[in-house]
Parts: structure tokens; sequence; C-alpha cells
């Protein structure tokens, strides 16, 4: 047993982490498929809720003092991935409003063209900031696995057990947390 307290429950936060990270990915590279609008807002947001979960777990993780420099820039990877994510999720929001027919900007400006100029705004913005996102999460696709595999490496036989309990429950689990999620926007 480890004198550190923060270690007890490293396992379980690695598999969370390691789960809700990768389920995000598989989300995110799902969108550029997806044909309506709406459909793609609630893959953004699955998987915006889902990273955001990977990033809490691998902060918690990090207070153990066997944290590794990779898993403290991890944390900082998915400031940005997260950042990215939103981004998505906004635009495809923004999108949205703008194409309603009650659309707020048509209203308070009066005129018919500025929410079609916007929602064409939107749309470009949101498939730039998804097309670096894409490429970003393939570069990291190496360096997460070499990740995971230290992290592994280091465990103790328990802790690989409690690990490998762990990520099968979070499996089962994840796809349901993010479905719920999506229905409510952050």
């Amino acid at each position: 047993m480890s004198a550190d307290p923060f270690h007890l429950n490293r396992p379980v936060h690695l598999a969370r982490r390691d789960v809700f990270y990768q389920k995000a990915g598989v989300l995110v590279k799902k969108l550029p498929g997806q044909k309506s609008i709406s459909e793609q807002r609630k893959t953004a947001e699955q998987a915006l809720y889902l990273l955001r979960e990977a990033r809490r777990h691998a902060e918690a993780a990090n207070l153990s003092e066997k944290t590794s420099t990779q898993s403290r820039l991890f944390v900082n990877f998915m400031d940005t991935v997260i950042d990215n994510t939103l981004s998505i999720a906004r635009m495809l929001r923004r999108q949205i409003n703008a194409n309603a027919s009650d659309n707020p900007l048509d209203g308070f400006i009066g005129s018919t063209g500025t929410s079609a100029k916007m929602s064409g705004y939107y749309r470009r913005c949101g498939i730039l900031i998804l097309k670096g996102l894409l490429n970003m999460l393939q570069q990291a696709e190496k360096p997460f696995q070499a990740l995971r595999q230290t992290s592994l490496a280091k465990m103790s036989v328990v802790d690989k057990a409690r690990y490998e309990k762990a990520q099968k429950h979070f499996e089962e689990l994840a796809d349901g947390e993010a479905e719920k999620a999506a229905e409510f926007p952050a």
C-alpha cells in the first residue's frame, strides 16, 4: 500500500480518463459524416461532456506522487481539445439559431439576409476548427497510447486489476452518460 493517499484511486481515475477520452475521439471523428446540423450538435455536446470528464479524471489521477510529466502535459493538451470541441458545439448552436425562422438576428436588426450570412460564417468556422481538432487528435494517438502503456507498466498487479475492472465498467457507462449530458448542454 502506498503512503500517497491520492494513489489509492489513481487506477480508477486513469480508467475513466482513458475510456472517456477514447470515446470522445470516436464521436469527434463521426462529425464530418453527419448530415444534420442538429445531429452534429448533439454529437459535439456528447464529445464535449466526455472530454471534460476525461480531463477531470486525468487531473485527479495527477494528484498522486506517481504522476509523470507526460500525464501533466496531457491535461494541458486536454484543455486545447476541450476548447476546440466547445467552439465547434457553439458554432453549431449559432448556426441552428441563425437558421430558425424566429432567429434573434433578423428580429432585432430587421434584416432577413443577416442570419443567412451568419449561418454560413458559423458553418465555415466550425468546419475549420473541426479540421484542426481532427488533426490534433490524430497526432495525439501515439503519445496517448504511450501514456497509457507507461501508466499501466507502473501499476502493481492489484492496481492493474482495479484499472481493468473500472475500464470495463466505464465502457458500459460512458455512452449513456454522454447521451444524457447532450440533452442539457452547458
